[in-house]
């Protein structure tokens, strides 16, 4: 309860900034460096006021927003159209905004440490299964605003963060505590794919809020532990290399979904769609 709450005002900071800087592309990754860097010093600096929670889990809630889901799926969808020219260098792109949000996290816990010791690294206690499906899909019905989606595309768009959150669990529950981000962003981008194959529908809709939820599901808060030095038993394995390879798994995974399913310009007019977050 303690995470969430704080995770609601690191959030808030984040979405502040975010869409108070909008208008000026320029700002774009700077905003994912100061976002990070403030949501940090807000999660450390609540642990001095609040009873014990575990700070990093609340930060990873809060700045969830800021992963750059959006520009990978795109990339990795005009990479397998073929538009090699523009989809490397928007996943490149996302390569950055990620970085830059590692280097405001960490840069936040340099600072403070010079102030004293970060606070305690504390187990996390999972929810009770239904309880969790239950709070996606308010987090779903909430992306769908933050997405501008039409009233029509609410209820897909939470089936979208389900999708993927369900694939998620049951690779895990499969193939052991890490799972695999390529099958469940294979599921997720076909059944995206397949959703955009009707009249007046574009596959993001389904797709992005889905890697959504992949993405920092995967990645993972074990990369967030490392850069705070809390040294937990997994932070030797969250390193920028398993981040990267995290990373290529889901491209590659919507890339195997759109031999699959081809997207439905190629089908109609053998012409990949432009892309474009359509109603979402």
């Amino acid at each position: 309860g303690w995470e969430m709450f704080v995770a609601f005002f690191v959030g808030l900071i984040a979405g502040l900034i975010h869409f108070g800087t909008l208008n000026s592309h320029r700002a774009d990754l700077q905003k994912s460096f100061l976002a990070a860097f403030l949501g940090a010093l807000v999660a450390l600096g609540l642990t001095l006021l609040l009873p014990p929670f575990n700070a990093v889990r609340a930060l990873f809630g809060g700045v969830t927003l800021l992963v750059p889901a959006m520009v990978v799926t795109l990339g990795s969808l005009e990479l397998a159209l073929g538009a090699v020219e523009a989809g490397l260098p928007r996943l490149m792109y996302g390569l950055l905004r990620f970085l830059m949000l590692g280097v405001g996290i960490a840069a936040a816990g340099t600072l403070w440490r010079f102030g004293g010791p970060l606070p305690p690294h504390f187990e996390p206690h999972a929810l009770p299964p239904l309880l969790t499906f239950f709070v996606v899909a308010v987090g779903g019905g909430a992306l769908s605003v933050c997405m501008s989606g039409r009233p029509r595309d609410v209820a897909w768009i939470v089936g979208g963060v389900l999708l993927a959150y369900g694939a998620q669990v049951l690779t895990k529950m499969l193939l052991g505590d890490r799972g695999s981000p390529l099958l469940s962003a294979f599921v997720l981008g076909v059944a995206g794919l397949l959703y955009g194959r009707g009249r007046d529908r574009m596959p993001m809709t389904v797709i992005m809020p889905g890697m959504l939820q992949l993405t920092p599901g995967f990645i993972g808060t074990e990369a967030i532990v490392a850069l705070l030095g809390a040294g937990t038993a997994g932070a030797e394995d969250a390193r920028l290399f398993n981040v990267l390879l995290v990373a290529l798994q889901l491209v590659l995974g919507l890339v195997l979904a759109t031999v699959v399913v081809p997207p439905r310009g190629l089908v109609d007019r053998g012409a990949p769609v432009p892309p474009s977050a359509g109603g979402a």
